[in-house]
């Protein structure tokens, strides 16, 4: 297999298991919210869904270098040697983030990370918004427009990551409790209202995943 046959399979895999694994969790949450539902199936229904969650959350790391190294050596994008590298390691850095956390839970790590990963992701939308943005209205682009519109895109798929994350904040107490089986009054309505607010951010992680595959099958052309 040539390097650039094997940056589109991990390109495409990263499309692939992102959506489909969001998919499921986006059904599971229905059955974590379904008060009809007994403690033990809603608390598997949870387990299902934080389990299939961190696929997406891997191909969200890994999806950004494997698209800058195609494009690069594609010459799509006309960069420095040091920017293959360095955009590896960073992504790397953040995976190891991703799966810290996502093992540590609510541990010493987890509280020291979550900080970080906040702050690498608020990071990296500002620097794709601004490569992207500039590649579109620059008379000289740092980019061609397509690739720019798509780290916009990838941006805007970051964005809706972190609102997702600020809306679930209220859910982990309260599920906590109902994993303990001491539910506070008003806990069941948090969950649900906790797990609505994230489904129209989940709506346009998906739309801007189709408008990536889009853009790189050259179907959208501008």
């Amino acid at each position: 297999m040539t390097e650039i046959a094997a940056l589109k399979m991990g390109h495409l895999l990263c499309l692939v298991y992102w959506l489909g694994a969001d998919l499921g969790v986006f059904y599971a949450s229905y059955a974590v919210t379904n008060e009809r539902l007994s403690r033990e199936a809603r608390l598997t229904a949870a387990r299902t869904l934080f389990a299939l969650d961190l696929a997406p959350r891997v191909c969200m790391t890994l999806m950004l270098p494997f698209g800058v190294h195609l494009s690069v050596r594609l010459g799509l994008l006309p960069a420095p040697n040091w920017v293959v590298p360095v955009t590896w390691l960073l992504c790397l850095g953040w995976l190891a983030m991703v799966l810290t956390l996502h093992a540590a839970k609510a541990t010493r790590a987890a509280r020291l990370l979550t900080p970080l990963d906040f702050g690498f992701r608020l990071a990296l939308i500002a620097a794709l918004a601004a490569i992207g943005g500039y590649s579109l209205v620059a008379a000289q682009p740092l980019v061609l427009p397509w690739v720019g519109l798509k780290l916009l895109v990838f941006g805007a798929l970051v964005l809706a990551g972190v609102l997702i994350r600020i809306r679930l904040r209220p859910f982990g107490p309260a599920f906590a409790r109902l994993a303990r089986d001491e539910m506070a009054p008003g806990d069941h309505l948090t969950i649900r209202r906790s797990l609505a607010g994230t489904r129209p951010f989940v709506l346009v992680i998906w739309l801007g995943l189709l408008v990536e595959t889009a853009l790189g099958l050259h179907l959208i052309r501008f």
